[in-house]
């Protein structure tokens, strides 16, 4: 794993990093226009350029290039390929930089307690990074660890994006919903942050699925544990980014224990693991799935999951005007706007089909993310009737991620059928 020296903390250092960064980029891409004779762009050295930066960055801009990669097919081939290296190839401090701060929260006993800890960590993301270890017994561990800063590096971004927040109204979009969103960003990344509130969602979570089938969770082991340090049970998986290699009978049971597992959180917990990047799953050669990382976990209200069942069924009815009063009920709607009534039944047009009774959906076959890309014309036009939910954020951002999670495992289910039945048991013990 690459290192790295400590990221800067400073609000302006890294405005200026990220500034230079585009700047650069854009030089990049105005130079190879005025180059006589070429024909294409090469976005190599854009795509070497981002992963450098955003893994040295760390923090908030660099979870956003992890949630990017995600965009198979959309953006530029080396970007994507740059952007997919951040899932779990993010540079790594050395644990020289922890290892002080780490003793004095174990009171000088770091070594006592942990036999041995392996100093090459076995993984790195935004916020932190992850190394091996095991206990005075000998059971296998992992620790994962916040970078020295983090929290002064997360209020240094935030910082930057409350200063573009009025960008926004050039989309025309209001003031008070701009505001909205960016409380709940700024509410998710500081909850990233709170391993205490990550241990309880974990434990939460390994308590409802306990024996459930085709799913592993790493237990917490709460004696362990300190502030900005959460250990856990080892779990083992192969990257989620090789799962190309694994035979069809493995990825389709993947697939299925996937939208499962994800039914029934959001409709027997009301809870949502809201951080689905291939860097956080993982599998087995059993075909079992394996889910890290519970620091972004979304409680859901009964009145969003109304809205969203509500939208459902929208979809799945024979007219797209019943996606105005869904839409209405998620807060995704201007007040005193016309509706936009053509984007709704373009939306229809390629949703309906895939959510019918008994349908198979075919994530690679039907590649809606290009039949998306479309309708970005009309989608523009459609931003003085639209507007971002409140509340909903971080639900629409981990739709998304499964979506290219379920591209990527070559999925063909019947995903409406699976919705279904987890939405049935809900209202029935709701109405009981």
């Amino acid at each position: 794993m690459p290192r790295s020296s400590p990221p800067n903390v400073s609000a302006l250092g890294r405005f200026l990093r990220l500034g230079s960064t585009g700047a650069r980029i854009a030089g990049n891409l105005m130079l190879q226009g005025l180059t006589p004779g070429k024909t294409g762009l090469d976005w190599q050295p854009v795509g070497d350029l981002l992963g450098d930066v955003l893994g040295q960055m760390k923090g908030p801009v660099l979870k956003l290039g992890q949630q990017a990669s995600q965009w198979q097919g959309v953006l530029p081939e080396p970007i994507s390929q740059a952007l997919t290296r951040l899932q779990n190839r993010v540079p790594a401090l050395p644990f020289s930089a922890l290892e002080e701060h780490l003793q004095q929260l174990y009171d000088g006993r770091l070594h006592q307690l942990f036999q041995p800890i392996e100093t090459q960590p076995c993984a790195a993301a935004s916020l932190g990074q992850v190394h091996r270890a095991r206990d005075a017994q000998g059971q296998a561990l992992v620790l994962k660890i916040q970078y020295p800063g983090i929290s002064e590096i997360c209020a240094a971004d935030l910082q930057q994006l409350r200063r573009l927040l009025p960008l926004g109204r050039l989309f025309r979009a209001p003031a008070e919903q701009l505001e909205a969103l960016y409380s709940e960003l700024h509410g998710s990344i500081h909850a990233e942050l709170d391993y205490q509130a990550e241990q309880v969602s974990l434990q939460r979570f390994c308590t409802h699925f306990a024996g459930w089938p085709g799913l592993r969770l790493p237990q917490p082991v709460p004696e362990l544990c300190r502030p900005g340090v959460l250990v856990l049970h080892e779990v083992t998986g192969h990257a989620m980014a090789e799962v190309g290699h694994a035979p069809a009978a493995v990825r389709e049971r993947l697939a299925l224990s996937l939208c499962d597992w994800l039914g029934e959180q959001v409709f027997a917990l009301g809870l949502l693991h809201a951080d689905p990047h291939p860097g956080n799953l993982a599998w087995t050669d059993a075909g079992e799935l394996v889910v890290y990382d519970f620091g972004s976990v979304q409680p859901l209200e009964p009145v969003v999951l109304d809205a969203y069942v509500q939208l459902f069924a929208a979809l799945r009815g024979p007219s797209s005007d019943a996606l105005e009063p869904a839409f209405q009920a998620l807060g995704g709607r201007q007040a005193d706007s016309p509706a936009p009534h053509g984007l709704y039944k373009r939306i229809h047009k390629l949703l309906h089909p895939l959510l019918q009774p008994g349908a198979q959906w075919d994530f690679h076959r039907a590649a809606l993310h290009q039949q998306l890309l479309e309708l970005f014309p009309l989608m523009m036009t459609a931003l003085g009737s639209l507007q971002p939910a409140s509340g909903t954020l971080l639900v629409n951002r981990t739709l998304e991620g499964h979506y290219w999670n379920l591209y990527r495992l070559g999925a063909c289910l019947p995903l409406a059928d699976l919705l279904e039945r987890h939405i049935n048991r809900w209202t029935a013990r709701r109405s009981a």
